[in-house]
């Protein structure tokens, strides 16, 4: 038997906040270089997994894109799909915040909306630390 031991610390206010809003299938916060941090209750473990592998790429892939032809920096992914539609955003330095719609007819403004609130009020506590730093010459340099 498979024993869940990811803390999922913030859950609870992805529930309450996100989780909540009609609309709304599952929300994820995510470190920037793609390892879970927190899911909402109506999706599981490997579920939160997957939303945040994949989330991690398109981050990857917006930031090479607004690189490669002077965009700044990125601040929110919107990928519309058939079913559904998942919104990414940036909640924190080193963190992101993945919320999937329950089709393609929920309110995307409202979801937005509520996203950038929730990013905004809590940035502090979902700060994170670069997994990697640079090391002294280069930053230096």
């Amino acid at each position: 038997m498979f024993t869940d031991t990811h803390s999922n610390k913030l859950g609870w206010l992805l529930d309450q906040q996100l989780g909540t809003l009609a609309g709304v299938h599952c929300a994820v916060l995510i470190s920037a270089d793609g390892l879970l941090h927190s899911r909402t209750s109506s999706i599981d473990q490997d579920q939160g997994e997957r939303h945040a592998a994949i989330a991690s790429s398109l981050r990857g892939a917006g930031r090479s894109y607004g690189e490669a032809f002077d965009g700044g920096g990125l601040r929110q992914i919107v990928l519309e799909l058939t079913e559904y539609v998942c919104l990414i955003t940036q909640a924190g330095e080193h963190m992101l915040l993945l919320a999937q719609t329950t089709g393609p007819d929920a309110d995307i403004a409202t979801i937005a909306h509520q996203m950038g609130e929730l990013a905004v009020s809590v940035g502090d506590q979902m700060a994170v630390e670069a997994r990697r730093p640079v090391p002294e010459a280069q930053a230096a340099g």
